[in-house]
């Protein structure tokens, strides 16, 4: 399969999850409802901070607006995170993962590549998925586990480190141009996949390197850039 790309480098795979490995139809819709009440509860809403802003964004721009109080600031993100956790967790307890992708990572991992997943969901949600699936990574890092998330770079950066792989011999696989916003700057190869409302144009545009109809065909594309002499 000729893809455009030179995959036969290649030695860590990082997955997105909601989305790229598995559907879990998470309610964003309510999710930033109740955050936006949450703001309004704690009166540091103000009017237009939603607008073009991802949830978490608007969590950050609530805190921002709390002040210095270190008990204030810790209290507020224990109910924000109450309140995303609680919408995530409503639908990851019936998520499946997407066709062929157990199947998918396993093979990776038979072939001696190293698997990451870097996702801005919960790790209790998400591992409740990635178990009752087994669904093979050597790394999972949710927005628990770092201090920026992707997009911010810095989010796979630290994940590449943890794994042990140079950004070089790397790639980012997701449904959003956020996951390839999240790897500018570092030297990761980057692929969409078409298994959500991020068109091949979109992926284009933002500057992936490549665009695949889902996971289990960019994998197989992976492995049989491998066995090439």
């Amino acid at each position: 399969m000729d893809t455009g790309i030179d995959l036969s480098n290649i030695e860590a795979v990082v997955f997105d999850f909601d989305g790229t490995l598995a559907e879990t139809r998470i309610d964003f819709a309510k999710m930033r409802r109740l955050t936006i009440e949450l703001l309004q509860r704690w009166g540091v809403w103000e009017d237009g901070m939603a607008e073009d802003k991802y949830v978490l964004d608007i969590i950050k721009a609530g805190r921002e607006n709390l002040g210095s109080d270190p008990e204030k600031v810790a209290q507020f993100e224990a109910e924000a995170d109450e309140v995303l956790e609680q919408v995530e967790l409503e639908t990851c307890a019936t998520a499946e993962p997407f066709p062929g992708v157990v199947e998918a990572l396993q093979e990776l991992h038979e072939n001696g590549l190293k698997v990451g997943i870097v996702t801005r969901n919960c790790r209790v949600g998400v591992a409740s998925v990635t178990s009752r699936y087994h669904l093979y990574h050597d790394l999972l890092s949710t927005r628990d586990d770092v201090t920026r998330v992707k997009p911010d770079p810095d989010h796979l950066a630290q994940a590449l480190k943890q794994i042990g792989v140079e950004p070089q011999r790397a790639v980012m696989i997701g449904d959003h141009i956020t996951d390839v916003q999240g790897a500018e700057g570092l030297g990761v190869m980057t692929i969409g996949v078409l298994t959500q409302k991020t068109t091949r144009e979109e992926f284009e545009q933002i500057g992936a390197d490549a665009v695949f109809p889902d996971v289990p065909s960019v994998v197989a594309a992976i492995i049989e850039a491998r066995k090439q002499p």
